[in-house]
């Protein structure tokens, strides 16, 4: 079946089974920052952005992101987003493992697109759905607060607002 998609802001047409899992269908095209994982949905491993919300992409099946927009890490690593949340990491000392840096960075990016500045609990229930164990969950919220930081910086906004 022939799918029109948008990958990493290029219109292209899938000719897969609608049934194959997203995962399978990237990671024939190259996109290695897809890890496959548990397959289940929850471990993160192979987060996309779909239309701008992280989703485990072992549980999309192709025939469904028919007309979508889909962002893999390989494209928004060169982002200003990207930027801000790699040097958030960087500076509390955070180094990933490969495997979980899509869900990682894609869930940070959702989470400081929706808030302005992210509350405690927004923090402790993002970090708890972290299922890597590269990152202690203290580290990550740290993490999350610099790059809230930096971003903050980068648009010129006040610190303390």
């Amino acid at each position: 079946m022939k799918i029109p998609v948008t990958i990493n802001n290029e219109k292209i047409i899938l000719d897969e089974n609608p049934e194959e899992k997203l995962l399978y269908a990237l990671r024939k095209r190259g996109f290695i920052s897809i890890k496959r994982g548990c397959e289940e949905g929850k471990c993160g491993f192979c987060t996309v952005l779909l239309n701008d919300k992280p989703v485990s992409s072992c549980l999309i099946p192709v025939g469904i992101v028919k007309d979508c927009s889909i962002i893999t890490l390989e494209y928004f690593s060169k982002s200003k987003e990207y930027e801000d949340i790699s040097e958030g990491f960087r500076k509390a000392g955070i180094e990933l493992c490969g495997y979980c840096n899509s869900f990682k960075y894609f869930s940070v990016y959702r989470l400081l697109k929706d808030n302005y500045r992210p509350a405690k609990e927004q923090l402790l229930e993002l970090t708890a759905e972290d299922k890597c164990s590269c990152t202690e969950q203290t580290a990550f919220m740290n993490g999350i607060l610099y790059a809230t930081a930096n971003r903050h910086e980068r648009e010129g906004r006040k610190k303390n607002v």
